[in-house]
């Protein structure tokens, strides 16, 4: 489970508990009320999925951006859909097959100031999605990631 819906189930579960006591004025019934609340998806599973494809493109980006701006290896490799291209700054083609290939890259192989720059720039709130499918970047540098039938997303290309 990602931080924000940790963080939400959290918030949810507590404001549920604060309620059932104020109602019952127990606390076994405030314990009862947040146990129900951390059954099943995070409520911000559940917000993500009613706010429809462009704000979970949009928290998906982010964190992509994140990931990035960090040069955080373990963070990015993460949000990657095996296998994924990657495009070097030479413009030498390598499909990565799994997390471990793309974990033992050298940071600066591909975080390079072309990509750090082209996914900074872009604006999250106003991404343009195209048959499910979303560049972070301008001109040649940029990340590629798409949503899949399931709902999920993951990043398909890497272009430094």
């Amino acid at each position: 489970m990602d931080q924000a819906s940790s963080f939400a189930e959290t918030e949810a579960g507590l404001a549920k508990r604060a309620v059932a006591k104020e109602s019952t004025g127990t606390e076994a019934a405030a314990s009862e009320a947040e146990a129900d609340v951390t059954e099943g998806p995070g409520a911000g599973y559940m917000e993500t999925e009613a706010a429809g494809p462009e704000k979970k493109a949009e928290a998906f980006a982010e964190q992509v951006q994140e990931a990035v701006s960090d040069r955080d290896l373990e963070a990015l490799a993460d949000l990657v859909a095996y296998p994924c291209i990657f495009i070097t700054g030479d413009m030498e083609t390598l499909t990565i097959e799994k997390r471990d290939d793309l974990v033992k890259e050298n940071p600066d192989k591909v975080f390079g100031d072309d990509l750090m720059v082209s996914v900074a720039n872009v604006d999250t709130a106003d991404l343009e999605i195209r048959d499910r499918t979303v560049i972070l970047g301008e001109g040649e540098s940029g990340i590629t990631f798409k949503e899949y039938d399931n709902g999920s997303l993951g990043i398909i290309e890497i272009r430094e």
